[in-house]
């Protein structure tokens, strides 16, 4: 049963996000560098993300373009997009596809500093943590409902960060969400006014 329904509300935003902006009227598709350049502007992570996906489902890109696409969204999910298994993934197809391309280099060094920060992450995931650093790995290992669940349901307000990356994949919203207020036992914070949980708690 998936506990938060609201990931796949945040999901749908992104993927119309991504379709107003890179898709053209008909059935034509628009020239790789079009949509790639489209994709890579969209400022949330989360949707930048989606619509790198979007753009790498396409079947008829180059071998070089599909390159340059798993290298874009490889970076993102290395940083801003925190998902280290997923950049791990696509840095190694970059690799598989076009190890000749000139961001094959650039690829295979990054790839091993993502799987040395994986690494650590993983192992960090084994020992005793506060939620916040729990948060921060669990996170950074690209998993979204359960850290979001385990905040929410804490009573305990997030951090300043944590709220960013809620806010941005779409499990913290203004003051129309049905979870209740985000602000959480402890002192009041300023930036918590107006925010709260998209959807209630599941029963």
């Amino acid at each position: 049963m998936n506990l938060f329904p609201h990931a796949f509300l945040a999901t749908a935003l992104c993927l119309f996000v991504a379709s107003c902006a890179t898709e053209p009227a008909g059935p034509v598709l628009p020239p790789f560098a079009e949509q790639f350049a489209a994709a890579t502007a969209v400022e949330n992570p989360y949707c930048r993300d989606t619509a790198l996906t979007e753009l790498l489902s396409r079947t008829d890109l180059s071998p070089a373009d599909r390159a340059e696409a798993l290298y874009e969204r490889a970076s993102l999910r290395r940083l801003d997009g925190n998902d280290r298994p997923g950049a791990v993934a696509d840095y190694e197809a970059l690799l598989v596809l076009a190890p000749a391309e000139d961001l094959a280099a650039r690829a295979g060094v990054e790839l091993v500093m993502t799987r040395e920060d994986l690494a650590a992450l993983q192992a960090r995931l084994a020992r005793l943590q506060s939620l916040p650093d729990w948060f921060s790995t669990t996170w950074s290992l690209g998993q979204r409902a359960a850290p979001a669940l385990r905040y929410q349901k804490s009573g305990i307000s997030p951090s300043e960060r944590a709220v960013w990356d809620l806010q941005q994949a779409g499990f913290i919203c203004d003051s129309t969400g049905e979870g209740g207020p985000v602000q959480g036992h402890g002192d009041h914070r300023d930036d918590l006014d107006g925010l709260t949980w998209c959807l209630a708690l599941p029963a």
